[in-house]
């Protein structure tokens, strides 16, 4: 039974996506649910948490039916191909931050939350396959130009290497020329 005497199982009170401060483990983000459990990400690692605790509340809440939603899309998304679901940023990255510094005096720095970086990096990946996908299947184009064409496709995967650190899978990595 629950706190008012009924059998109705568990909702959960926050959405996914919220960041929560926990009485114990700290700070940490609603990353999904199992069953009648938070799926929650600390600092390097993760925790299921009843939706009944208590000893926690919302730093910065995200409405729950929202979140439902939006993880249903998500699902179905990555079911037909449109998203990788299985995507995500490492561990060691969650809830933290890119920051710049100008090089001119007097300029304010800016923050930058890793996970919003992260997401316009997978954006600008899923953008450069959909375009090989387009080239590799256009109908006027000859075999010497889709090649050249994507070359500079391989090339801008390249570039984007060095943002290989923030995954959490090996496979999802980007690979440029020369990398198996």
């Amino acid at each position: 039974m629950d706190e008012q005497g009924s059998n109705a199982p568990a909702k959960p009170g926050f959405g996914i996506g919220t960041i929560i401060k926990h009485a114990h483990l700290g700070r940490g983000r609603v990353i999904g649910y199992d069953g009648p459990l938070y799926v929650v990400q600390f600092r390097g690692e993760l925790k299921r948490i009843p939706f009944t605790y208590r000893e926690m509340e919302a730093v910065e809440l995200v409405d729950v039916e929202t979140a439902k939603i939006k993880q249903v899309i998500a699902e179905l998304l990555g079911d037909y191909g449109w998203l990788d679901v299985e995507l995500e940023l490492g561990s060691r990255w969650v809830g933290g931050t890119m920051k710049l510094v100008p090089g001119k005096e007097g300029t304010q720095p800016k923050e930058i939350p890793l996970e919003a970086f992260f997401k316009k990096v997978i954006n600008v990946r899923e953008k450069l396959r959909v375009l090989e996908q387009k080239i590799n299947n256009h109908p006027k184009l000859e075999q010497e130009e889709k090649l050249e064409l994507e070359g500079y496709i391989t090339r801008c995967y390249g570039s984007l290497t060095s943002f290989n650190v923030l995954f959490a899978d090996k496979p999802s990595q980007f690979k440029g020329e020369g990398t198996a």
